[in-house]
């Protein structure tokens, strides 16, 4: 085995390419007709890979067999399809990024496509640069003359929905050129790639200018609550910003944290618009001291009994959210955490906030 490129690829759109030179294809057209959406293939000399993360970086190793491997226990989704590189000097290309990849030979290949956590990454949807990756990636290749495309393994549902689009996409050649609707200019189905991202993550409406640009957590968000969204979109600044506080303060008292000591500057800094006292310096700062206590106070208490959630973890990052300078993503971050905290009472968390907040009738 030779291990050919093991980096991270910074990824946008959440999709990768290994192609030759600088060929930008048709993203739809890669998987069109397959019965994976995962790893297209259909398009000659370019093999598309789909990541769970929309933006961030996503560990990818690309390894050179010499005859088919077994499929690896760690990998949540696996998909085999035939691919035949133009040469060996091959790239790998994200949205804007490329990097260097030399095969050791050409000719009909087999290759694999692996993945891990690529329900965690479309819930994360975005990994900062000083943040963990979330999902990871491992593409094989081998000479292999009868290559198949074969759906190995599937186990989230995100590679069950792209799954579902390939199967409903016609060959390219059935909406290519002329008869295409875009004019031939690269959109494919109902729309292009980018159209079919949004259909994904924003449901039957497109979002407001000023929801797609936001950060956070807004679209785990909206693959549960997409009406909130709006209702959250149509607030003014100040009431915005009363919710996050809210919602803060709820998840804090879910969490059993409201009335400790070194806790309680903290929420009270909050609702004053002040900069979060020590320890509150970061979420990083404050992990710690949930399982050793700060200054002596000892552990934060929590329900240690089987499966319990450790709610306390899920309420920092609320008060974090919460003072967000921009205060939709700090009422939209604030709801996505308290809401995590509020596991097994989340109907009354949105109760609560109905009752206290404007929402339409």
């Amino acid at each position: 085995m030779i291990v050919l490129f093991d980096a991270d690829v910074p990824v946008h759109y959440g999709f990768m390419f290994l192609a030759g030179g600088d060929e930008y294809p048709d993203l739809g057209d890669t998987w069109a007709g397959q019965q994976n959406g995962l790893a297209g293939a259909a398009t000659p000399g370019v093999l598309s890979m789909i990541t769970g993360l929309h933006t961030g970086r996503v560990p990818l190793r690309i390894e050179w067999h010499a005859t088919a491997p077994e499929p690896g226990a760690g990998w949540e989704e696996i998909v085999d399809v035939p691919f035949t590189p133009p040469s060996v000097d091959m790239c790998v290309q994200s949205f804007q990024d490329s990097f260097d990849v030399r095969l050791p030979g050409t000719g009909p290949l087999r290759a694999r496509y692996c993945a891990a956590g690529m329900d965690a990454a479309r819930d994360a949807d975005t990994v900062m640069s000083e943040e963990p990756t979330v999902d990871r990636y491992l593409l094989q290749l081998w000479p292999d003359e009868q290559a198949a495309e074969t759906i190995v393994r599937q186990t989230s549902g995100i590679a069950a929905y792209w799954h579902g689009v390939a199967r409903e996409t016609p060959p390219a050649a059935e909406h290519s050129g002329e008869d295409r609707d875009d004019g031939g200019h690269g959109n494919w189905g109902e729309g292009n790639q980018e159209d079919r991202y949004d259909a994904w993550a924003w449901g039957d409406r497109p979002p407001s200018d000023r929801l797609r640009q936001l950060g956070g957590n807004v679209l785990g968000v909206a693959q549960h609550h997409r009406d909130l969204l709006d209702v959250f979109d149509g607030w003014d600044p100040a009431v915005q910003r009363a919710a996050a506080r809210w919602l803060a303060r709820r998840a804090f008292e879910v969490a059993g944290m409201d009335e400790i000591g070194w806790v309680r500057p903290a929420l009270t800094a909050m609702d004053r618009g002040e900069p979060l006292p020590e320890p509150f310096t970061s979420p990083e700062a404050v992990f710690p001291l949930l399982w050793t206590g700060f200054n002596g106070s000892g552990p934060v208490p929590f329900d240690a009994s089987q499966g319990a959630r450790h709610r306390p973890s899920f309420a920092v990052p609320a008060l974090f959210a919460a003072v967000n300078d921009d205060p939709l993503e700090a009422v939209v971050d604030a709801f996505s955490h308290a809401e995590a905290t509020c596991e097994g009472q989340a109907h009354d968390l949105l109760t609560g906030l109905r009752s206290r907040f404007p929402f339409p009738d």
